[in-house]
């Protein structure tokens, strides 16, 4: 009798001659591919947010007298750019593995340690990028709108050009924190996968 080739093995699916079980099922595209793009999202938000805020000097005459603004003048605008920076070089690398990932099959988010490291990282990260957000928005808003009670006056009637570059990085800045947000929730939703197929 003639010897039948033994062939893997799916209990669900019968007869299998692909590549192996285990590397089959760890193999999650839509997962891969939805941290490529949040990445990539995330990486381009914040690198436009640092370049404005940097870039955002302006200088003008008033009483007399020359002033001006820039973002050296204010430690939450220095924390803005700091974690813009660190955000932005992370989801470089970020998006870089995750593009490894759909050429190659497997990645971060197909092993529970690197999901869970990956999960913690992000999360972590778009902590630190909405305090700064948060920081820069509050500086903003009492520059533009300053504070009745003590009597604080605005500043951005004097700088008009800073504040409205200010503003429009803090919106994108935010943007980009959403988008890190949505990397954490694939992170989770891969998590919730390997978990689920453990058992």
């Amino acid at each position: 009798m003639a010897e039948i080739p033994v062939t893997s093995k799916d209990p669900y699916r019968g007869a299998y001659d692909g590549p192996p079980i285990e590397e089959r099922e760890r193999h999650r595209p839509k997962h891969n591919f939805s941290n490529f793009v949040f990445r990539t999202m995330t990486a381009l938000a914040t690198a436009a947010a640092f370049i404005v805020v940097v870039e955002s000097n302006e200088h003008t005459t008033y009483r007399g007298f020359r002033v001006g603004e820039r973002w050296q003048s204010f430690a939450a605008y220095k924390w803005f750019i700091v974690a813009n920076a660190i955000v932005f070089v992370y989801s470089v690398l970020g998006a870089t593995i995750s593009f490894c990932a759909i050429c190659v099959r497997l990645g971060p988010l197909s092993y529970s340690p690197t999901a869970w490291l990956t999960f913690l990282v992000d999360f972590l990260l778009a902590s630190a990028l909405f305090s700064a957000d948060s920081a820069a928005l509050a500086v903003w808003w009492v520059g533009k709108y300053g504070v009745v009670r003590p009597r604080w006056t605005g500043f951005c009637h004097e700088v008009h050009s800073f504040c409205k570059r200010v503003e429009g990085a803090i919106i994108v800045s935010f943007i980009g924190w959403l988008f890190l947000s949505f990397s954490v929730i694939v992170a989770v939703s891969s998590l919730h996968a390997l978990g689920r197929r453990r058992w």
